[in-house]
């Protein structure tokens, strides 16, 4: 396990499967709650760690969580593709997202092959990049073959990436890993000083960036072998114990 010295001054939560079950399931007041503590305490005082979100959830999903903890820094949205500043209340496509024009092609592709065949559907709301999320859960393992398939030689053009319920489907060269550098970029944090928590292989590009990184019991096994402390508990109780673990509850 790598040893770091360096303080912890950010925490960079992914959310599904981190700080909430998932889709659809409601929120842990309590621990954002906790967040949203850290972050007035980080505010008054700037050596107090920060919270934010690296989260491949659409730019007003982030804004409402960024809300619920009290949120005052950029968040990653959209798996890298964007970055929401509350300060401004503006969102920022990174720059790698260029005019889009290609990946709106490879979107019409994916609507004709999945979508309006019923086999799948994107997550609403998505402006630079799309999660596919299969009618039938049991077919999510197929949804890769099936854009593929789907593109034909427009797949060079795209990058993709499981969530734990879904497939990303992003402009390629973005992920969560280009995010974490954007973010970087605009804040005065550096990546030794954050603490990346996540649990699926699309977080893996910005946990082996962080400084500090962990992950819940029900993280992907790659996750954990990546990350500095796996936590014996799932999702919301481990990201409790993960701050017992760093000292910083």
């Amino acid at each position: 396990m790598k040893q770091n010295r360096t303080p912890i001054r950010l925490l960079v939560f992914d959310i599904d499967g981190v700080l909430t079950d998932g889709e659809g399931q409601p929120l842990d007041l309590d621990l954002m709650g906790q967040l949203a503590q850290m972050n007035q305490a980080a505010r008054q005082d700037p050596t107090r760690p920060a919270v934010t979100l690296c989260t491949g959830r659409p730019g007003p999903y982030v804004e409402i969580m960024l809300q619920a903890i009290d949120g005052h820094l950029p968040a990653i949205y959209e798996n890298g593709a964007g970055l929401y500043v509350p300060e401004h209340y503006r969102f920022f496509p990174h720059p790698d997202v260029g005019n889009g024009l290609e990946f709106k092609i490879a979107e019409r592709k994916l609507e004709e092959a999945l979508v309006e065949s019923g086999r799948a559907f994107f997550q609403p709301g998505k402006q630079f990049s799309h999660s596919l999320f299969a009618y039938d859960p049991a077919d999510t393992p197929a949804l890769l073959n099936w854009a593929v398939e789907a593109l034909g030689p427009l797949a060079e053009t795209v990058g993709f990436s499981y969530a734990s319920s879904c497939l990303n489907v992003l402009p390629r060269g973005l992920n969560k890993g280009k995010g974490l550098e954007f973010l970087v970029q605009q804040t005065e944090y550096r990546p030794e000083e954050i603490l990346g928590v996540g649990d699926s292989e699309s977080d893996l590009p910005f946990l082996v960036q962080s400084g500090f990184s962990a992950a819940p019991a029900n993280a992907h096994e790659m996750v954990k072998q990546v990350v500095q402390y796996v936590s014996p508990y799932s999702t919301v109780e481990g990201v409790r114990d993960i701050l017992d673990h760093f000292g910083l509850s």
